[in-house]
């Protein structure tokens, strides 16, 4: 897996930027389709349903699946901002400890691993941002730990211990990520929320509700409120969708970044001797 030749800190804000206009764009011109559908029925008298008790109980239990499927995704969220962050310390407490094997052993060939960890961290960061394939991301991992390993004959056991266990956590944090990535909250669930979402939706059309103004108004917000909470969930169930174009809400992924290029200024001067 190549590195992205950009500088690893600098976080494309302006795609963010986009990504959110292009969000609320997509849920305003939803919402302009359900007022233009609304005129129409009410122009045309195709208003046959009546509001009732119930129907008040059906936005509420669409509200209680939400706030359930909500609840849920912000589980892996919370847990996902904290990944980059235990990543970036784990790349760098491997690269002192390898630069460290030099203090008690001058002699010890140690560039070559500091150079394959600086170009996993660049790695690490791209799969990050783009998704790509996980596979090529373990087999880097696989050399690194293959070239940490060979280290053991300059490090002394407890030390060399300390290396395979950032290894370790580098590992458990890479397939956290990618069943983050790749699990979907309640499959069932989502569906019935998207089902309910839109019969609610077209119930407030076909309602009769005088004045017909304040009509346009109470199903105006009723729809913003069901439509952005579901779509800001089906978002917050991937926090590393950075790599999508229509994923608004990513977890920052600046520790990694700001990691990835103190890892090259260590790398730098060992691989060019």
């Amino acid at each position: 897996m190549t590195a992205s030749s950009r500088d690893p800190v600098v976080e494309p804000k302006l795609g963010s930027l986009l990504r959110r206009v292009w969000f609320f764009g997509r849920v305003s011109l939803l919402l302009l389709g359900i007022e233009a559908c609304r005129v129409v029925v009410h122009r045309q008298h195709w208003e046959v349903l009546t509001p009732n008790p119930l129907f008040s109980a059906l936005v509420a239990s669409e509200v209680f699946l939400l706030g359930f499927l909500l609840n849920g995704v912000l589980t892996d969220y919370k847990e996902g901002e904290k990944l980059p962050g235990e990543l970036a310390a784990a790349l760098e407490c491997l690269a002192l400890e390898v630069e460290g094997i030099r203090l008690l052993r001058p002699e010890a060939e140690v560039q070559g691993t500091l150079a394959l960890l600086a170009n996993f961290s660049a790695s690490l960061l791209a799969w990050m941002r783009k998704a790509g394939p996980t596979l090529e991301l373990l087999e880097s991992l696989d050399a690194l730990q293959l070239s940490v390993e060979q280290l053991g004959g300059w490090n002394p056991a407890p030390l060399q211990a300390r290396l395979l266990l950032e290894l370790a956590n580098i590992r458990r944090g890479v397939q956290r990520i990618d069943v983050i990535r790749t699990t979907t909250f309640v499959p069932s669930v989502y569906g019935i929320a998207y089902i309910g979402t839109g019969v609610l939706t077209v119930g407030l059309v076909l309602s009769r509700i005088e004045p017909f103004a304040e009509s346009l108004f109470f199903i105006g917000v009723i729809s913003l409120l069901l439509i952005k909470l579901l779509l800001l969930i089906t978002d917050l169930d991937n926090p590393f969708g950075a790599g999508h174009a229509r994923s608004v809400e990513n977890v920052s992924l600046q520790p990694v970044a700001h990691a990835v290029q103190r890892l090259r200024r260590v790398a730098e001067p060992c691989s060019t001797g």
